[in-house]
């Protein structure tokens, strides 16, 4: 026999391994079993037979067989289960998809739906009750004045009577028949030619505390559509008086369509009922803009006279911080901010910019008698021009006959 490197034991080889080497390649180094015995004794000092050598090895080579099946069987169900595993998380998380994709489906459906019955109606009463374009001369004056006219915290719907207001559908009307008629002869004073309405939420009282479900005289679509059509009148008025007319639009926390606020969806508001109507109503209306709001449908953002313009509703913000939350979370730095929210006059300057707070026009209801929070009804209208910015501010008082 003829001992060839291949047959020879290596160094860090054991006699196991040495003996299972050679049976599993015994036809390829050309060897029998009585050779193998030969080298097996002489690496081991031992003088067993062949018969030993060959069992040793038959058993050698079904332990290891079955070792690397079951290694083999292992591998392969750990592979399947992984992939198992990862089916099922894919299935949920097209599940899921599935779910989000439906329930926006659903919403926008919902929002759709609303918006073709509310377009249909405002189409309606424009045939109806057509609001006709007059031929009333314009103010034609060469004049730079512009003025913004703050509508916020209406209420329709609302029904105070106490000591402090006395507050009904009635007096609603009068009192948003003041706003528009004591807008028109102060602007006027000023040479006004366009006028920017800033609609800054809350023009219905909703449903969002307890007291107001009980002091609201209509449910929330009455309130919406009547709202809606006031507004349009507002505009339709103003239109014919003066040469351009721009509407903004941000929503309040009194129009949200849940009660509990933290149910609240953030694309559900009946606000945005506003200005689809309005512009199905007066669409035949040339001089007035519908202007979109660029960053958030609670934040409005424009230029009067070259001035930057930011306004608000304020159940978000504050007067302390509004500037500042603002200024981060657009990146620019307004010259003015208005808000409206909490139904009372005030004014503030935070680093030369101002923040004009607006009132109500509904006045002191039950909630803020229970708060100690009573104020006086008024609207303001701000005028504008482009040396000095903001020329004057009528407040508006909505509580005096005058």
């Amino acid at each position: 026999m003829n001992n060839t490197p291949q047959t020879k034991k290596n160094t860090d080889e054991s006699i196991e391994s040495y003996l299972y080497r050679l049976g599993s390649n015994k036809d390829t180094y050309g060897v029998t079993w009585d050779e193998i015995t030969i080298l097996m004794n002489e690496e081991s000092g031992e003088s067993f037979s062949e018969s030993k050598w060959r069992k040793d090895f038959s058993s050698f080579k079904r332990g290891y067989d079955y070792a690397s099946s079951t290694l083999f069987e292992d591998e392969v169900y750990k592979k399947l289960t992984d992939k198992e595993i990862e089916i099922q998380k894919k299935t949920v998380q097209f599940r899921d998809q599935r779910r989000e994709y439906n329930k926006l489906i659903n919403e926008q459906g919902k929002i759709d739906g609303i918006r073709g019955i509310v377009v249909e109606a405002a189409h309606r009463l424009s045939e109806n009750y057509p609001l006709l374009v007059t031929n009333k001369p314009k103010n034609t004056y060469d004049s730079n004045k512009e003025a913004a006219l703050l509508l916020s915290d209406w209420h329709k719907g609302l029904f105070a009577n106490s000591y402090w207001n006395k507050f009904d559908n009635n007096e609603f009307y009068k009192r948003v028949n003041k706003v528009v008629n004591r807008t028109i002869e102060d602007a006027k004073r000023h040479n006004v030619k366009t006028i920017h309405v800033f609609s800054l939420g809350d023009l219905i009282n909703g449903w969002i505390h307890t007291t107001t479900r009980i002091n609201s005289v209509e449910d929330v679509i009455t309130q919406t559509m009547e709202v809606s059509e006031s507004m349009a009148q507002v505009l339709h008025t103003l239109s014919n008086e003066f040469e351009s007319v721009k509407f903004y639009n941000c929503r309040g926390n009194h129009d949200r369509v849940t009660p509990n606020k933290n149910d609240e969806i953030a694309k559900e508001s009946f606000a945005d009922i506003v200005p689809w109507f309005l512009k199905a109503r007066l669409s035949h209306l040339s001089n007035i803009e519908f202007i979109q709001n660029t960053y958030d449908d609670e934040i409005i953002t424009t230029e009067i006279c070259g001035k930057t313009i930011f306004a608000v509703h304020g159940h978000r913000d504050r007067v302390g911080n509004v500037v500042e939350n603002l200024t981060l979370m657009t990146k620019r730095i307004p010259d003015f901010c208005f808000m409206g929210h909490i139904h009372h006059h005030e004014e503030n300057e935070v680093h030369g910019i101002e923040i004009v707070v607006n009132s109500s026009l509904s006045g002191v209801d039950a909630y803020a008698k229970e708060i100690r929070k009573t104020s006086k009804p008024a609207q303001k209208l701000i005028i504008f021009d482009n040396e000095e910015g903001r020329l004057a501010t009528y407040n508006i008082r909505l509580d005096v006959n005058v």
